[in-house]
């Protein structure tokens, strides 16, 4: 029996005409984005078929878009009776994916927080200009150090992804500022990320107050497969735990490294991205204990299924 884990990835992964060799004979896909349309009130598959890319990217929609894209899989990996996975985990807005999938959210009530969480997010910019930089082959310590340097705490560590990779987020003139003295360290590399929103920094504490005010309104059910959250690395099956997790998700780090530790702890070694691209696998790459399988179109997915089931 092959144990395995499922990840859900965040905001980043989209593009147009994704989930191309899905949508066009699945009705699965089609029916979920239509019922994910009409909760939002905008034409999402029309958005992911043609664009425009600025509003793709535009945070109001990207979330909705990319939750109800690991929706549509996940669903197709059942119907085709997928095996449950031993643990399911999501980066950053992915946590949501896979509390619905777990089935302690309802896909609408997701929805709803999403949509709002993207447009808070968006709002944050429009009195700041804004700058994410993935920081590759750098020790975290180093980082953390320099990240200190700003005292009024405009540039934050969002998310360790690997011991290679460590995604630093904020103000852009301090972010950019950051990136050089990183540089200056021993970076190897500083990448843009395409983000405009200062993803998991202080900058978005407002935003947690928004968050906590709308699951006030939300259930949440003890999920019916374990799910790793962001924040503390633990499997929370209590509804106020996993509400306070996500309050603090918005602004805190984003533990992907130690997620992905623990799964191995418990010795699964293999990894199944359910989301429209692979971002997520290739963060695995580098690792030789895993084997990393992604559902990003078709063949990948029916590969998937068969290795694994």
């Amino acid at each position: 029996m092959c144990l395995f884990a499922m990840l859900f990835p965040g905001q980043g992964v989209q593009y147009i005409n994704m989930l191309s060799s899905f949508l066009k004979k699945e009705k699965i896909f089609q029916n979920t984005f239509k019922e994910a349309s009409e909760y939002i009130g905008y034409n999402l598959l029309k958005l992911i078929k043609k664009g425009p890319l600025n509003i793709i990217n535009n945070s109001k929609y990207t979330q909705p878009i990319i939750l109800t894209s690991s929706f549509a899989i996940y669903k197709f990996w059942k119907k085709y009776n997928g095996k449950n996975p031993s643990f399911m985990c999501g980066h950053s807005l992915g946590e949501y994916s896979a509390l619905v999938c777990a089935k302690a959210i309802k896909f609408s009530d997701a929805l709803k927080i999403v949509s709002l969480r993207g447009q808070y997010m968006q709002k944050i910019i429009l009195n700041q200009s804004c700058l994410v930089k993935a920081i590759i082959g750098l020790d975290k310590n180093i980082i953390k150090k320099i990240c200190r340097k700003y005292a009024s705490k405009t540039v934050s560590i969002a998310s360790i992804n690997s011991d290679n990779q460590i995604i630093i987020s904020g103000n852009k003139l301090d972010v950019h500022q950051a990136s050089i003295e990183c540089k200056n360290n021993g970076a190897k590399f500083i990448l843009d990320i395409n983000l405009n929103i200062p993803i998991h920094s202080h900058l978005m504490k407002p935003v947690s107050k928004k968050i906590e005010s709308i699951l006030k309104n939300i259930e949440i059910k003890k999920p019916r497969i374990p799910v790793i959250n962001n924040v503390d690395v633990k499997c929370e099956s209590n509804s106020e735990n996993i509400k306070k997790a996500l309050i603090k998700q918005v602004y805190k780090t984003v533990r992907w490294k130690e997620i992905i530790d623990f799964i191995q702890s418990k010795n699964i070694f293999t990894m199944l991205e359910i989301g429209p691209n692979n971002v997520l696998t290739n963060l695995n790459k580098k690792n030789v204990n895993l084997i990393s399988l992604h559902t990003s179109n078709k063949k990948h997915f029916l590969q998937a299924l068969k290795k694994i089931n």
